[in-house]
C-alpha cells in the first residue's frame, strides 16, 4: 500500500501524480495516475469538524474513484471507505459520521 501523491488542479481539486494502490478486505485496488478528486466532499459549513482533507484523505480518494468506476455496489464502496478511514487512523466518531453521510447521500439520490 503506497501513499497518494497529489498535485492541485484548482480550488479544492487534486490530481494523482502516480498510481495509488489500496489494500482492502475485498482485495487490492489501483487508482490510476491522473485521477481527479476533491478529497472529502464535505459541505463548506461542515469544514470546522470535517474539512476536505485529513487522516481520511486517502480513503476519500479511493472512495471517489470507486464511485466513478462503479466496480461494486455503492453500499460496498461506502463500507470500504469506512474500513480505510479506520486503517488510516481516522477517529472512529469522525469515520462513522462520514460513512453515514455518504450512505445518506446514496440513499437520498438513489445511488445505492
Amino acid at each position: 500500500m503506497n501513499k497518494a501523491i497529489l498535485t492541485p488542479t484548482g480550488f479544492k481539486t487534486w490530481e494523482l501524480v502516480e498510481d495509488f494502490t489500496v489494500k482492502t478486505s475485498k482485495g487490492l485496488f489501483t487508482v490510476p495516475k491522473g485521477f481527479k478528486t476533491d478529497l472529502a466532499s464535505s459541505p463548506r459549513w461542515t469544514w470546522i469538524l470535517i474539512p476536505p482533507f485529513g487522516r481520511y484523505s486517502q480513503a476519500a480518494i479511493f472512495h471517489d474513484w470507486l464511485c466513478v468506476v462503479k466496480i461494486m455496489s455503492r453500499k460496498e464502496g461506502d463500507l470500504l471507505f469506512y474500513e480505510k478511514m479506520l486503517d488510516y487512523n481516522t477517529y472512529k466518531w469522525k469515520a462513522k459520521i462520514m460513512y453515514l453521510s455518504v450512505r445518506m447521500y446514496a440513499i437520498f439520490t438513489r445511488k445505492k
